[in-house]
C-alpha cells in the first residue's frame, strides 16, 4: 500500500478509498481547446468526462459552480449536455466562454484579420495605437516596452473583433500576460527581474492566436453543440439565478483551502481584459492570504462551503449527483481533513455520500506548486435522495 503523505483521513478510510481508476496518468489532457489558457489547480478533462458519461444522460443539465477555465463545461457540451458555469473571477468566465463558444466563418474571418494586423505590429512602420489599462503599479509590474506592446495588441482586438471572436482574442491575450510581466509565475505573486525583449509579447500573441485558430478549425467540424452554455460571473454561494431542482449533475473542484489566491495571481490579467478585480478578491473562498494569518482557523472556509452545498441541494433534481474533487490542507500548522469535513456538512444538509475515492496526482503535470506536499486528492460522490 502506498504511504499517505497529505491525506489526513482515517487510515482505514484511506485504504478503502485508494483507487487508480481516476488517475488517467498517461492520457492526453490537451484535447479540443483545453490547452487554451494556463489555469492553476485545474483538473484534467478525463475526470468530468467520466463523471458526465457515468451519471448523466444526453440532454441533462450539468453544473460547475466553480467553473475555472471551463473544463467541465467543454466536456459537457462535447457530450451533448446542457451546461451551466459559475465563477466570481472574470478571467475564468472569459476563458470558459472562449472554450465553449460556437465559432462561425465570420468569427474565423475576424480572428484572421486580427492576426494579419498583429503581424504588421512586428515591422517598424506598423501602427502604434495603444489601449492600456490604468491601474496602480502597472509600471512596477511591466517593462515600458511590454506595456506598449500589450497595449497595441489590446487596441487591435478592439478594432478588429467583436462577439465570440473578441472573447477568444481577449482569452489569448490573457494567456500571455503573466509571461511578459515581472510576476514570477502563475503561482507566485512576486516581482522578479526579467529582461523584456521589445515585440516579444506581440510575437507570443501572434503565435498563440494562429495556433488557436488552427485548433478551432480542427475542432468545429467534429462537433455540433446541441446547447448554448450558460456562464455566470457570480458568487457561488448564491445560485438564486438557477431554478430549484433543475440540475442533474454537478462536477466541480472547489477552491482548495489555504492553497491559492486566484484573484491575486490573475490580477494583471483581470486589468488587461477589463475584469472586476474587487469582485474576484472579495468573494474568493479559501484564499491563501486569509488562512496564513496568525491564529487562523478553517472555520470560515467551511461556513462558506456549507452555503454552497445548500445551494447545490436546492438546484439538484431528486436522485441528482455531485462529484467533488478536493484536497486536504494545513492551517496554522495543523492538518485539516477537508474531505472528511465536507462529508459531515453534506450529510447534515441531506446530500448522502454515495462513494469516495482517493486519486494520486502525477506531479509532473500538476498545474500549481510541484513542490507542495499534497500528491493525492479526494473524489467525493454525493446523491440527493
Amino acid at each position: 500500500m502506498i504511504e499517505r503523505t497529505a491525506i489526513y483521513s482515517d487510515k482505514e478510510v484511506f485504504k478503502a478509498a485508494y483507487s487508480t481508476e481516476w488517475d488517467f496518468h498517461d492520457e492526453d489532457t490537451q484535447e479540443y481547446l483545453h490547452s487554451l489558457h494556463p489555469y492553476p489547480a485545474r483538473f484534467i478533462p478525463q475526470i468530468p468526462r467520466k463523471a458526465i458519461l457515468t451519471w448523466s444522460q444526453i440532454g441533462d443539465v450539468v453544473l460547475d459552480p466553480f467553473c475555472g477555465c471551463g473544463t467541465t463545461l467543454l466536456e459537457g457540451l462535447v457530450h451533448d449536455r446542457s451546461v451551466i458555469g459559475v465563477d466570481n473571477n472574470a478571467v475564468a468566465c472569459l476563458v470558459s466562454q472562449a472554450k465553449t463558444a460556437r465559432y462561425t466563418e465570420g468569427d474565423i474571418e475576424q480572428l484572421n484579420e486580427l492576426a494579419q494586423a498583429i503581424q504588421k505590429l512586428l515591422v517598424p512602420e506598423g501602427t502604434t495605437d495603444c489601449l492600456v489599462p490604468e491601474y496602480e503599479n502597472i509600471h512596477y509590474w511591466f517593462d515600458e516596452n511590454a506595456i506598449k506592446d500589450l497595449g497595441m495588441i489590446r487596441w487591435n482586438i478592439e478594432h478588429y473583433t467583436s462577439g465570440n471572436a473578441k472573447i477568444m482574442a481577449l482569452a489569448v491575450l490573457s494567456a500571455i500576460i503573466v509571461r511578459h510581466s515581472y510576476q514570477d509565475s502563475d503561482t507566485r505573486y512576486a516581482r522578479v527581474t526579467k529582461e523584456y525583449t521589445p515585440k516579444s509579447a506581440i510575437s507570443s500573441y501572434l503565435s498563440k492566436l494562429q495556433g488557436t485558430i488552427k485548433k478551432i478549425l480542427e475542432f468545429i467540424p467534429t462537433l455540433k453543440y446541441k446547447f448554448n452554455p450558460q456562464i455566470f460571473l457570480r458568487d457561488s454561494r448564491d445560485l438564486g439565478f438557477i431554478n430549484n431542482e433543475s440540475v442533474n449533475l454537478i462536477v466541480t473542484s472547489p477552491p482548495y483551502l489555504n492553497a491559492y489566491d486566484y484573484h491575486k495571481y490573475h490580477r494583471h490579467r483581470l486589468y488587461w481584459i477589463g475584469g472586476d478585480v474587487s469582485l474576484a478578491r472579495d468573494n474568493e473562498i479559501g484564499k491563501h492570504d486569509v488562512f496564513t494569518r496568525k491564529g487562523a482557523t478553517p472555520d470560515r472556509y467551511f461556513e462558506d462551503m456549507k452555503q454552497c452545498f445548500e445551494e447545490w441541494k436546492r438546484v439538484l433534481v431528486k436522485g441528482g449527483r455531485a462529484l467533488i474533487v478536493i484536497g486536504d490542507s494545513i492551517v496554522n500548522k495543523q492538518p485539516v481533513p477537508v474531505a472528511d469535513q465536507f462529508i459531515q456538512i453534506c450529510e447534515h444538509i441531506g446530500l448522502e455520500l454515495e462513494k469516495r475515492w482517493i486519486r494520486t496526482l502525477k506531479t509532473s503535470r500538476k498545474s500549481f506548486n510541484q513542490g507542495a506536499r499534497m500528491d493525492q486528492e479526494h473524489l467525493l460522490l454525493f446523491i440527493k435522495s
